[in-house]
């Protein structure tokens, strides 16, 4: 999972981490740890994300299994 890419491409999308985290059920700090490695997202959340950042199946090959 690439991380740093997910970061750029929320930020790139104009999203700060609060608003991904409100947008698929998360607190911010839940997300925020999330989303720099100090735990996992969950096929759900992964999911969630996907759909709230409509992501492009090259995006998600790239974030998550690149």
């Amino acid at each position: 999972m690439n991380l740093n890419l997910l970061k750029r491409t929320r930020m790139y999308k104009g999203y700060q981490q609060y608003e991904v985290a409100d947008g698929i059920g998360l607190t911010r700090q839940t997300y925020n740890y999330k989303e720099n490695g100090k735990s996992s997202f969950n096929i759900d959340e992964l999911t969630r994300i996907v759909l709230f950042l409509n992501l492009t199946f090259n995006e998600v090959n790239e974030i998550f299994f690149g």
